[in-house]
């Protein structure tokens, strides 16, 4: 009987003499016991290795097909942001908040609250000693709209109103920030892109292209009784007005990381308002242009402040396809903050003043398996996705750091790290809520996979 194997096997029957398949059973085990030499022995030498085709593989293993070409083959490595906005005059080197090691410190504007040469200086002495400390290999810093002086045309028409017994000289402040006069690990963007390279030997080499921008849609404050109300520095005329689309389309399109003063529209942009008994809603801040211009481009990371209140973290999947009507998110993945306040714990989402209690007599262990069931309860379907803060929920997770992890081997967001086409955004405020302050967050700390740097 012919035999069954595959014809391409290395033991098929195509490489058996034809003469012992007729050959008799008993006949052979005579021979086999004898161990005579015949011309029907099979030959000693092993067969040749042969390896089986994909097909086969594919069927065996039901595996689907695996297009080579889509796979990326960029050498990748973990990279620390250190990120921060809002400081409004705090320094780490007298108490106002810590800064713990990285590799790239970003700061996204409001350094100061009016601006002044002397606050300036302070704030830039600060980040200069972090760099030479050791702490960060690079610095990148924008200004906000509470940098008045940085913005001549503006403090040309409206410095008045707020600097009325001490005047500033505009050129003088701009002068802290000119390339000379910084430490050259420090990059100072203004609605600019620059290439960064970490060269440390001790650091990860990487590099990656940013884009920073002090812009912010234009809105009125009171400055005092003086004054019945003035605009900011770096503002423009907010959507639907065709500039707020138009000055963003400066951002190029192969950006990683961008860095705004402000939030896109309807990302981390909450500004609670009361809406009777029924608790608060979010009046978002946001621009819509920029948001449009971030559907655009997706950088891996945009890091803004501005809105302080809506301090946090969102993983934004983008919806592309024929059944999208304009530009869409598929998916934003909020941040959380879990505080203990006495024997029960606060959940709260950006904008968010409603708390949700843990069981009858509201006591849920923080950092446990019933605290996580219990946030994940008061969240959206896309829950396994969320990021609860290490740094608020329970210091002793991980140190004193609010640390969001999206490298390859993260264990959060479902232990799946960032994918192309996604961005990670953090409202990195530092100063909690609106003047006068209610208090000082902790700065985000951002691992992310970056290209490494080839020097040929």
């Amino acid at each position: 009987m012919p035999s069954q194997h595959p014809t391409w096997l290395p033991w098929s029957s195509t490489a058996l003499p034809s003469v012992l398949s007729s050959q008799s059973s008993k006949e052979f085990k005579k021979k086999k016991r004898k161990k005579p030499r015949s011309r029907f022995r099979l030959p000693c030498q092993k067969p040749e290795a042969r390896t089986l085709p994909p097909q086969h593989i594919r069927s065996v293993l039901m595996l689907p097909s695996v297009d080579r070409s889509s796979l990326s083959t960029k050498k990748t490595r973990k990279t620390r942001f250190i990120c921060m906005g809002d400081t409004h005059n705090l320094s780490p080197y007298q108490g106002g908040f810590k800064v713990p090691k990285g590799d790239v410190l970003i700061h996204a504007g409001d350094m100061t609250k009016q601006g002044t040469y002397k606050e300036l200086k302070k704030t830039i002495d600060w980040i200069q000693k972090l760099v030479e400390d050791g702490v960060v290999e690079q610095a990148i810093v924008i200004a906000g709209n509470h940098e008045l002086t940085l913005d001549p045309p503006f403090y040309a028409s409206h410095g008045h109103n707020w600097h009325s017994q001490d005047p500033q000289d505009p050129t003088t402040c701009l002068s802290l920030f000119a390339p000379q006069n910084l430490h050259p690990s420090i990059t100072f963007l203004n609605h600019s892109s620059a290439h960064i390279i970490l060269k440390s030997p001790s650091g990860p080499g990487t590099h990656f292209k940013v884009f920073g921008s002090p812009y912010t849609p234009l809105f009125i404050t009171k400055v005092n009784d003086l004054c019945d109300g003035s605009r900011w520095a770096f503002q423009y005329s907010p959507f639907p007005n065709p500039e707020s689309e138009e000055i963003w389309k400066d951002i190029p399109s192969d950006t990683d990381v961008l860095i705004t003063h402000g939030p896109p529209y309807s990302h981390l942009d909450g500004w609670p308002v009361s809406v009777g008994r029924h608790g608060t809603a979010e009046a978002h801040k946001g621009c819509e242009g920029l948001r449009r211009a971030v559907w655009k481009v997706r950088p891996k990371l945009q890091v803004f402040g501005h809105v302080h209140q809506g301090r946090g973290v969102q993983r934004v999947m983008w919806r592309d396809g024929k059944h999208v009507v304009g530009m869409e998110e598929g998916c934003a993945c909020s941040y959380l903050e879990a505080e203990e306040n006495g024997d029960k714990v606060k959940v709260t989402m950006p904008g968010d003043d409603v708390t949700h209690d843990g069981d009858n007599d509201g006591r849920v262990g923080t950092g446990t398996k019933e605290m996580a069931e219990k946030i994940q309860g008061s969240t959206h379907d896309h829950a396994q996705m969320e990021w609860i803060d290490p740094g608020a929920v329970d210091d002793r997770i991980s140190g004193k750091m609010s640390v969001v992890d999206v490298t390859k081997r993260t264990r959060m967001f479902g232990g799946v790290g960032l994918r192309e086409g996604e961005t990670l955004m953090v409202n990195a405020a530092v100063r909690r809520g609106g003047w006068p302050y209610e208090g000082v967050n902790k700065v985000v700390v951002v691992d992310m996979e970056l290209e490494v740097w080839d020097e040929s």
